[in-house]
This record gives structure tokens, sequence and C-alpha cells, in this order.
């Protein structure tokens, strides 16, 4: 596969090819994160079906007595049961993507996709993946704290201008609305650097300090910025369809009181469209660096899939 700088259309398009063509063996490295989070999920919405067709009934009659919610720290199981989805999607989302990352790598050398030897690369670096993954938890706290400092900074600068007077109080809330919705927006790019430090982390054999710097040098530049931050919302937009597809399928299930079948059916969509959003920032982490790096790029690639699978992709 040529090694060239892509146009942002040419991003989603190469994305796309190489997810179609090698939509198996995607699925199949996803599996290993889906398959827990769907044991895990089977037993919590087991125990919300009751909650859930009250909710139903009083849909259906709307005069009826609502139910009443569940307090979480009244059931302790349902607690543990939410923490450790979060907690098994947090430790092996980082191993998924970087493993669906050297598949893309295999595809730019013209070779297959090989899920073994896709995990032995992740998994040889797993020490530095999860040293890296408690920075970037460190660096996600960091930015919400921030985020909640602007928010109360700026609206209250904005209550005292407006005491002092309506039209400049006015103008205020409008400063700290646009200060807040910059603060948000810049959550896109971070995201973009922080994938792209993971990535660094098998791809380049960088430890955690070192990959996270590569991804905000590559990312937080006046080359990149923008175009990160537009890449970022559009990749947004495609995961937030996704899930509302699944959500649909998940809630029809649900209906019918079919948890199993609601599960299954959830555990296998997610199966099917994630990969392409890893696909998506993988194919944009390659381009950024063919553009940075270029023949440094085609090297390491050589290196990540070595001669000895030679099938053709």
């Amino acid at each position: 596969m040529e090694l060239r700088p892509l146009g942002f259309g040419e991003i989603f398009d190469r994305a796309i090819t190489l997810y179609v063509r090698n939509f198996w063996p995607f699925f199949a490295i996803v599996l290993v994160l889906i398959v827990p989070l769907a044991v895990v999920q089977y037993f919590l919405d087991s125990s919300q079906v009751a909650q859930f067709s009250e909710m139903i009934r009083v849909l259906e009659h709307p005069g009826s007595q609502p139910p009443a919610m569940p307090n979480l720290f009244d059931s302790p199981g349902q607690l543990v049961a939410i923490l450790l989805t979060a907690l098994v999607f947090m430790l092996l989302w980082p191993f998924a993507l970087n493993a669906v990352a050297v598949g893309v790598a295999y595809l730019y050398r013209g070779r297959p996709v090989d899920f073994a030897a896709c995990y032995r690369a992740v998994l040889a670096r797993w020490a530095s993946i999860l040293g890296t993954l408690v920075v970037q938890m460190g660096i996600y706290v960091v930015w919400y704290v921030a985020f909640l400092a602007v928010l109360f900074v700026t609206m209250l600068i904005a209550v005292v201008f407006a005491r002092a007077w309506l039209a400049l109080g006015i103008a205020g809330f409008f400063v700290a609305g646009m200060a807040t919705l910059a603060s948000l927006l810049m959550l896109a790019p971070l995201f973009v650097a922080l994938t792209f430090a993971m990535n660094a982390v098998v791809i380049e054999k960088r430890g955690p300090l070192d990959a996270i710097a590569s991804g905000f040098a590559r990312v937080f530049n006046r080359q990149e910025f923008w175009r990160a931050l537009l890449f970022a919302l559009a990749a947004f937009a495609v995961i937030v369809g996704s899930s509302a597809v699944i959500s649909g399928v998940m809630i029809a299930a649900l209906l019918a009181h079919a948890v199993a079948v609601e599960v299954v059916l959830g555990s296998l969509l997610r199966a099917a469209f994630t990969p392409f959003s890893i696909v998506l920032i993988a194919v944009y982490y390659f381009d950024v660096r063919i553009r940075r790096e270029g023949f440094d790029l085609e090297a390491e690639l050589e290196r990540i899939s070595p001669a000895a699978v030679s099938a053709p992709a």
C-alpha cells in the first residue's frame, strides 16, 4: 500500500477500504474487548428487567404510578457490576486499540492481519501500556479540573458584570459560554493526542512519558491542531451514529424481555462497528507520521510486520 500524505476525505476512504476488506480479523481482535463486557452486562441487565418493565408500563399508561428509582448504594451487586464493567473496559481498551493499529501496520506493508501476531506485539508492551494509561487518566483529571475552573471563574465574572450593568453582564455570559465551549472542544484534539501516544507505545516502542510527549507534539502544533480537531469531531459523529443503531437494537430486544438476545446482538454490533473507529484513527496516526517522518515510518512498519509473514493482504 502506497505510503503518501492523504487528504481529509482520503483518510476516511482508506479506513473504510481497510475495514471492509479485513472485517473478520478486526472483528476477532475487538471481541477480546467485547466478550468480557458482554458477560458483565448480561448479569447487570438481568437484574434490571423488572425496573425496565415498570418503566414501559408507565409509558403505556401515563396515569399509573411511576416506579421507584433504584438506588445503586442500596444494591451493592449492581454497583460492583457497573464498576467492574468500567474497569474491564478501561484496562482492555488500549490492548484492542493497539492490536488493531498493528493490524493496520501489517496492511500498510502488504501483509495480512494476523490475530496472534497483533496481540503478541501488544502484550510484549503491556507494562508500558498500563503505565501510559495511568498517566493519561491523570491528564484527563487535570483537564476536567481545568474545565470546572474555567466554567466557575467565567460565570462568576459574568455575574459580577451583570450586577454592575446588564449589558456588560450579557456580554460576560456570552464570553463565559464561548470559553466553556472552547474548553470542551479542547477535549477533541486531546483525545487524538493521547490515542497517538498509546499507538506510539507499541508501534514505536516508546516509554509512557516519551509516547505522551510525542502525541502532544504531533497534534498541538500550527500545522495539525485544527485538522486534528476536525478529524476528532467527524470521528465522534461516526461513533454517535453507530451507538444510536446499537442502542436501538438493544432497546427493541429489552422491550421483548429478551436479555440474552439483547446482550448477544449488542455485543456483535459493537464488535462490528468498533474496529472502524480504531482503524480510522490508526490511518490518521500513520498519515500524520508520513507527513512528518516519511522514510523513518516506512522502516518502522517493516520492523513491526516481519517478512516471515509473506501472504498478500
